[in-house]
């Protein structure tokens, strides 16, 4: 596996383990910081589907990098899983051009930036491994259960899979 397929794959593999984790929290939406946890990880899917737009080459219709309405955690999770699959299945899909060929990245402060494939995929990465330690910060501090989500446990996790 390439590096860049792997990091998407231990991302979506990380953020699987993270909602499992608060999926597990009894009465979550009443837990001291779940509402800063929903609003970072709504943070994190807005921008990951306006990457997704980028790659794809269409408007993304996002005028800021916050949803109008907070979703709930359930809506977070479910749309957080469908748009890992879709960055897995897209990294995995594309050859060296097409990962190199430099696009026009308009963000939602207008400011445009050229970006190739591979720097949007690896920008979606470490910006949800940025906000998954912001909520894991937060877990820690309202003392709710943390999960180990780290590269080498994704590595074991896959080595004992086989």
């Amino acid at each position: 596996m390439q590096p860049l397929q792997t990091l998407v794959t231990h991302t979506a593999w990380a953020n699987r383990q993270l909602f499992a984790a608060l999926r597990d929290v009894d009465s979550f939406e009443s837990q001291k910081g779940a509402d800063l946890i929903v609003r970072v990880l709504d943070h994190v899917h807005v921008v990951s589907r306006i990457f997704q737009a980028h790659l794809q080459g269409v408007s993304h219709g996002y005028t800021s990098t916050q949803s109008a309405v907070l979703p709930t955690l359930a809506e977070l999770d479910h749309g957080s899983e469908l748009i890992d699959r879709w960055y897995v299945d897209t990294t995995a899909s594309l050859g060296p051009e097409e990962l190199e060929r430099p696009r026009d990245v308009r963000f939602t402060d207008g400011k445009v930036v050229t970006m190739t494939a591979a720097a949007m995929i690896l920008h979606v990465v470490t910006h949800t491994i940025h906000h998954r330690g912001n909520v894991d910060a937060v877990m820690y501090q309202v003392g709710l259960p943390r999960r180990r989500d780290g590269l080498p446990e994704f590595l074991v996790s896959r080595a004992s899979a086989t």
